[in-house]
């Protein structure tokens, strides 16, 4: 019987040892992890306080201990501190629990639910077709003649006209309006004056910008004197009188050589005039 034993702990020898330690350690666990709750479970005698019923009794005068007035004093302090941790974890849970509660901070947006009929509801359609409308307001580009009077000559681009004074044909980016000299030329449209010069072959020059890439020329002008560049004019404004200071086209009768450039490019200036 011995020498079964013997051979028995020569084989399940290591298994048993480790089975013994598992056994300590799981028993030390336990009595570490139930050694706080034994601690906290163990009511404390010094801090009870027995009241002595002779005290409720009015008349009746006893002796305070000052000691026991210090242990009631920090008894309800610890009791003050615990309903305090209560209360402040109780308030944790509910706001966590009922999301739904913290909506708004400001009680006059909620709306009641009997008056939700009143309510008025706005059509998402609605709202985006009125930002797809825009009130776009165009400046006007319908101008005047600058002075009423007899073409002399039309404005081409793809035909030849006969100049008098250059005794050539040649293409006229412009129309000569027939006018008295010394006569007053207005301002097509409104616009600012942006330059006033005198050029060798067209005379006094006056051009205004109307804004958009629309400019004006007038040439063969009688002075510059009544506009400067940067002025601003409204349509009709006088500008400048009918000259014979354009020696290109010296051979026509007084008249007014009237141009107008849109974005840089020459057009008819009666498709602006009315």
């Amino acid at each position: 019987m011995k020498k079964k034993y013997i051979e028995f702990l020569k084989k399940n020898g290591f298994l048993l040892f480790l089975f013994i330690c598992v056994c300590v350690v799981a028993a030390g666990t336990i009595y570490i992890a139930t050694k706080d709750f034994r601690a906290v479970d163990k009511p404390k005698l010094d801090d009870l306080i027995i009241l002595d019923d002779s005290l409720e009794k009015p008349g009746d005068i006893a002796e305070v201990n000052p000691d026991e007035v210090k242990n009631e004093d920090s008894g309800e302090d610890n009791e003050n501190k615990v309903v305090e941790a209560t209360t402040d974890e109780t308030n944790n849970d509910l706001s966590k629990e009922d999301p739904a509660e913290d909506v708004t901070d400001n009680p006059e947006d909620v709306v009641p639910a009997d008056n939700l009929d009143d309510l008025e509801f706005v059509d998402d359609e609605d709202e985006d077709d009125e930002e797809d409308v825009e009130i776009v307001t165009e400046k006007s580009t319908q101008g005047i003649l600058p002075i009423e009077g007899e073409i002399l000559t039309d404005f081409t681009t793809d035909t030849l006209i006969y100049s008098k004074t250059l005794e050539e044909w040649r293409s006229h980016r412009g129309i000569d309006i027939k006018a008295s000299e010394g006569t007053k030329v207005k301002a097509p449209l409104d616009g600012t004056i942006k330059e006033v010069y005198e050029d060798e072959l067209w005379g006094i020059v006056i051009i205004i910008d109307h804004g958009g890439g629309l400019e004006t020329k007038l040439a063969n002008l009688g002075t510059k004197e009544m506009v400067k560049p940067g002025v601003k004019v409204s349509k009709g404004d006088y500008i400048s009188t009918i000259g014979k200071s354009a020696d290109i086209e010296m051979a026509l009768e007084p008249h007014l050589h009237y141009e107008v450039i849109k974005n840089g490019k020459m057009i008819d200036p009666r498709s602006i005039s009315r």
